[in-house]
């Protein structure tokens, strides 16, 4: 059987690009939430900011546990669209949305329980090791939208409507920016962040509405309530939105099926656990290796990690989000050609958008890297971080279009031990280069890229092979046999 790309037409372009474009967007909005506070909590210190580039890592290990009711539901919905099946698409949403909620009880509590021992798996040093624990301990105990944001997005980016979270996270977004200063510095924004007798924009009206509702400041706290807020403002008008927008029942049967739980979970569980491993490779190499650095480079990775491929990477994610749901409901009206079209045409783009992130790594960041730090030692490893991961920018794009293809698919058991192999040699790859080779950051950073390398590689591989198309095709003869 041909591989992919052995006849194309390309006609599927538009149709991926009208998907990915509000994905995009949206996840971009989605990130803008880290990036807010690493902007916003500048005025805290390196210290503060090396708390929330840390403390990221966590956060995607917390995800890594979310995504079992979100991922599965996008590729099961998206199936059940292309079936042209309404109540199978409202029956997998009430599930996704309670199996979300269940989630993020277990989080919320287990995290509120645990808080400082996840908070010495970072390896800083107080004062960072403080706020990062106070940023944590707020989020575990205001958890629940968290948990839920991703699972509606999934629903609607499955059911083909990737402008309704581009539009709900955009109304996010903006009440978190104001939110953030609010609660961070009460009434003292403009004092603490102005330069030069120049504040940020929006600090003025910050110190307006603190002063007015006399409002003192939760530091840190603060930017873990405000991301609370206004996720918890998308949450409900996303329900609102299934509720009254697609006449969606939001009960259904009283009894829940532990079947459609089952099926959401299985589909989800290689790529939860990719993302586990992830997270923990990140938290390991910081209890191995970055330990011993500077709070300098912790900073310097929080900007370079959240800013720059805080973009990069949603654009990519995107992409291969609209692939994978289109994928999905080729697949689910039997139509293999047009699958592979839309194959063809997630990887050119995806690859396009790769080399545009190379150069925008290289040329503008330094004079966007100054905008979120005051800490010349912070901006210095910033730009070195960034200057770095530049070189892998077009294999992250290869990299996750190719796993969503087998998302959406759902054939998603090779993700697991591709991404989990990848990150894995993270470690032992960022010690050597890293501490026994003596380039320090610098040796961790090119691990990274390594790394990335192989993982693009195996992606590519593996949606090359088409196993995912010829599985499905196996799996369908058996229901017919």
């Amino acid at each position: 059987m041909p591989p992919v790309g052995a006849w194309h037409t390309g006609k599927s372009k538009r149709e991926v690009l009208r998907l990915a474009w509000p994905a995009v967007g949206s996840y971009i909005l989605h990130n803008a939430y880290r990036i807010n506070d690493q902007f916003w909590i500048q005025g805290l210190g390196g210290d503060a900011q090396a708390a929330i580039g840390t403390s990221f890592f966590v956060i995607i290990l917390n995800f890594s546990v979310v995504f079992l009711a979100a991922g599965g539901t996008l590729a099961l919905i998206a199936r059940a669209v292309g079936a042209r099946d309404p109540e199978r698409v409202d029956s997998v949403t009430r599930h996704a949305i309670l199996f979300g909620v269940a989630i993020a009880f277990v989080i919320g509590v287990t995290g509120s329980i645990f808080v400082e021992e996840i908070t010495a798996l970072l390896g800083l040093d107080a004062p960072a090791s403080g706020f990062a624990e106070e940023y944590l301990g707020t989020l575990y105990a205001l958890f629940l939208p968290i948990a839920l944001v991703p699972v509606l997005d999934n629903v609607f980016i499955g059911r083909g409507r990737t402008k309704i979270p581009l539009c709900l996270d955009a109304t996010a977004i903006a009440v978190n920016y104001f939110l953030n200063p609010v609660l961070i510095y009460g009434g003292g924004a403009v004092a603490t962040l102005a330069v030069d007798g120049a504040a940020p924009l929006g600090s003025g009206v910050a110190d307006s509405i603190a002063g007015a509702l006399g409002i003192e400041p939760l530091g840190m706290r603060g930017a873990a309530i405000a991301t609370c807020s206004s996720r918890a403002l998308t949450t409900l008008l996303g329900i609102a939105i299934l509720r009254f927008g697609f006449d969606m029942s939001l009960t259904g049967s009283l009894r829940p099926k532990l079947s459609r739980i089952a099926d959401i979970a299985r589909l989800s569980a290689p790529v939860s656990m990719s993302i586990a491993i992830f997270a923990c490779v990140y938290l390991t190499i910081f209890a191995l290796v970055m330990r011993e650095l500077p709070t300098e480079v912790k900073g310097g990775l929080g900007i370079g990690f959240q800013v720059f491929e805080g973009v990069a990477f949603p654009c990519y994610l995107g992409i291969g989000i609209a692939g994978a749901s289109l994928v999905g409901r080729k697949l689910g009206a039997k139509d293999h050609a047009g699958a592979l079209d839309v194959v063809w045409s997630a990887r050119f783009i995806g690859r396009s958008v790769g080399i545009a992130m190379t150069l925008l790594f290289l040329i503008p960041s330094r004079w966007i890297v100054p905008w979120f730090t005051q800490d010349p030692g912070v901006e210095i490893e910033a730009m070195r971080y960034v200057m770095v991961l530049a070189c892998s920018q077009y294999w992250v794009s290869v990299e996750t279009v190719n796993e969503k293809i087998l998302l959406g698919s759902g054939h998603t058991r090779p993700i697991l031990w591709i991404a989990g192999i990848g990150n894995v040699m993270r470690i032992p790859l960022a010690w050597i280069l890293a501490s026994a080779l003596g380039l320090g950051a610098l040796g961790v950073w090119w691990a990274i890229n390594a790394t990335t390398y192989f993982k693009a590689a195996m992606f590519y591989r593996e949606v090359q092979g088409r196993g995912w198309l010829t599985r499905l095709e196996e799996e369908l003869e058996e229901k017919r046999g």
